[in-house]
């Protein structure tokens, strides 16, 4: 006879909740500074803003229809906010959105019923600040699919849980080429709910059957119809540098994230005096978060670590879910369901949370601060010239060459040299003055004869319409 399913946890008393309240509204406040400074701009995020600051379309990156998105509010303001300071806002906020709202839907779902499950989400979210790329929709698949995880273990009766369910399934096949995973850990927990649950399983088998149609069709259009970047990324040199963690301090906090993950669902599913010491284990290894979140903050001012994303982080998240889910479903799967001891070891993992929590914030700082310093030293290189158009290469210009500049000095240089422009008004009569383009090897030359700017090799612009959105240039 099949049992039915329990919640493992008992409903906790408010004590050690306010003090992840307040460590959540920290990093949301991190959060919110990252995306004032512009650091979704960072490489494809700026080729993004540019298309729709200078054409007012969206990007749709290799048919990830779903990537469309979060760009919405920025094509709806673009036609009507002149300020181009003011559009790259809306763009950032509206994509540190997604990472928010996925870590507080997290924290509200398990707050009341299981605020330790909050752990393994919170692991995760630290582990991906490694990751540069504001825009990835490979780390969107994660933002979609931490929430609903934790919905399915802890409200698989309601109605919303199983159209999130229903709905995640269409938008992971658009998202990624890789999105079958999280496709098919999903499908796998829907399959184990309608089996735990005989009330629930005609609508959890359906919906176990529709993530994993979804995943099967993403897997063969991955296979089928991946292009030739997605394929360039299977190279044995391109695949290692994906995947891999670049910096002893990145090292260090992979290791840490996932001992943390493993030795907090020990403790959970432990009894007596094995979940006591997994507990305090556990709290002395979070300590070490903060020292090498200070680690990573001074590897990143230094120019160090600075990477798109690693494909390390996507995996780790799947076995935080994976954790979360054993966490919840093993008792009942073993027919071992107790509630005997859960409360009493709730403070000591809101102390965990609480440290996850402020490595976030320093991590969430010193990557702003790192962004930061490095747009006002481009501020800096353009408004202390008095060329016209200034030639980029990799030895040039001289402002460029400092370990701290490396973070902005990439593909994406021409484009954030126009969204981060410095607007100085030096005498109130000459209004704004006027700042030169930012062009690689010849292209200034070209840019002086056709008036066409190419800001990429494949990117590009008339020079009035740049002047429109970005002007006065010289």
């Amino acid at each position: 006879m099949r049992p039915n399913i329990q919640r493992p946890f008992p409903s906790p008393k408010v004590a050690g909740h306010h003090a992840i309240d307040i460590g959540l509204l920290a990093v949301v406040c991190a959060y919110v500074i990252s995306a004032l400074v512009g650091l979704p701009l960072f490489q494809d995020g700026a080729w993004y803003f540019f298309k729709i600051a200078t054409q007012g379309v969206a990007e749709l990156p290799n048919l990830r229809f779903t990537a469309l998105l979060p760009q919405l509010p920025t094509v709806w303001a673009a036609p009507l906010v002149e300020d181009a300071v003011m559009l790259r806002h809306i763009f950032s906020l509206s994509y540190i959105a997604l990472p928010v709202t996925s870590l507080l839907g997290c924290w509200l779902l398990v707050r009341r019923q299981a605020p330790a499950l909050m752990l393994f989400p919170l692991l995760w979210f630290t582990l991906n600040l490694v990751n540069f790329s504001g825009v990835s929709e490979l780390l969107s698949s994660l933002y979609l699919t931490w929430p609903l995880v934790l919905a399915m273990l802890l409200a698989p009766e309601r109605a919303w849980t199983q159209f999130y369910a229903s709905i995640a399934a269409p938008m992971l096949v658009a998202l990624h080429p890789l999105a079958f995973l999280p496709a098919f850990a999903l499908a796998l927990l829907a399959a184990t709910l309608a089996w735990l649950r005989p009330s629930l399983q005609k609508a959890w088998a359906w919906i176990a059957g529709l993530l994993l149609a979804g995943g099967l069709f993403r897997l063969a259009w991955t296979i089928i119809g991946a292009n030739s970047y997605e394929r360039g990324r299977l190279e044995a040199h391109s695949a290692l540098h994906y995947l891999m963690t670049e910096t002893l301090g990145q090292h260090l906090l992979l290791g840490v994230a996932l001992l943390l993950g493993v030795l907090s669902a020990a403790g959970m599913l432990a009894r007596g005096a094995l979940r006591l010491w997994s507990l305090r284990l556990s709290e002395a290894v979070a300590w070490l978060l903060p020292v090498i979140a200070l680690l990573i903050g001074l590897e990143i001012l230094n120019g160090d670590g600075v990477k798109l994303k690693s494909g390390l982080s996507f995996v780790l998240g799947l076995v935080l879910m994976g954790l979360t889910s054993a966490v919840v479903l093993a008792p009942l799967l073993l027919e071992r369901v107790s509630n005997k001891g859960a409360e009493t070891v709730l403070d000591g993992r809101a102390r965990i949370s609480t440290l996850i929590a402020t490595c976030m914030v320093m991590l969430l700082l010193a990557k702003s601060a790192a962004w930061w310093t490095a747009t006002r030293g481009l501020q800096n290189l353009l408004a202390e010239s008095h060329a016209d158009c200034i030639r980029l290469s990799a030895t040039e210009p001289f402002g460029l060459q400092w370990p701290w500049m490396g973070i902005i000095d990439d593909w994406a240089t021409p484009m954030n040299a126009l969204a981060f422009r410095p607007y100085l008004v030096l005498q109130s009569n000459r209004g704004i003055e006027p700042v030169p383009l930012l062009l690689r090897h010849n292209r200034c030359a070209i840019a002086h004869e056709t008036g066409q700017v190419h800001v990429t090799s494949w990117i590009e612009r008339d020079i009035g319409v740049l002047s429109q959105r970005f002007g006065p240039l010289r």
